[in-house]
């Protein structure tokens, strides 16, 4: 590749980054539906009509953040795995690691609990196939608690399937109850917490006790 060609293809990544950042800034604000490219390239510096020349449209560009956040947290867990003991640890720090606010280990991103609750219901109705392959993830973990004699048998992805209903349930009926402008460090917490009380109780009906 030539220099000229390096740096042209430099700018446009750097370009293609700067938007993204832009709109998450203003989707974890204004939430999704309020979010436009008008305020997107103003606050990149661009015309809104040079936007398309990064992304095919408003959706493709929301697309492309929720797969690469998607994408940061699961190998943020594949790294912080590495310290867990055992299977139950594991789970922990696979759901912990879905519910923070946290992205490439130390990012971290400002939200407003309404802008939360609305990209939730979107990812739901829109993203189906990252919810199943969450399940099949926190399956596969499950399974391996049972072929480890940690968990007795039981059904691996049924499990998995009570465990993020309750989890997304959790996050929406604590973040729909405060009144602070961004989701708080101690309103995070305190789902953290419950959500760990929550698997602890789950381990007591599939530990194989011995």
């Amino acid at each position: 590749m030539s220099p000229e060609l390096k740096r042209s293809s430099e700018n446009y990544e750097q370009k293609k980054e700067q938007i993204k950042e832009a709109a998450k800034d203003f989707i974890a604000y204004y939430g999704y539906h309020k979010t436009t490219l008008d305020d997107i390239a103003n606050k990149v510096g661009i015309k809104k009509n040079s936007i398309y020349y990064y992304f095919k449209s408003k959706e493709d560009l929301f697309n492309e953040i929720i797969i690469e956040i998607y994408a940061a947290k699961i190998t943020d867990y594949e790294k912080a795995s590495l310290k867990s003991k055992s299977t139950i640890d594991k789970i922990k720090t696979f759901l912990l690691t879905i519910v923070s606010q946290k992205y490439k280990e130390s990012k971290q991103y400002k939200i407003t609990p309404g802008a939360f609750i609305e990209i939730g219901r979107i990812i739901e109705e829109s993203y189906k196939e990252l919810f199943e392959n969450t399940r099949l993830l926190l399956s596969t973990i499950i399974r391996e608690g049972i072929s480890t004699g940690e968990f007795r048998k039981h059904d691996a992805e049924e499990t998995a399937k009570i465990i993020l209903e309750f989890t997304q349930a959790l996050e929406f009926f604590e973040y729909s109850k405060t009144t602070s402008k961004f989701i708080t460090e101690s309103e995070q917490k305190k789902l953290e917490e419950r959500l760990v009380n929550f698997i602890d109780l789950i381990y007591t009906g599939i530990q194989n006790v011995k």
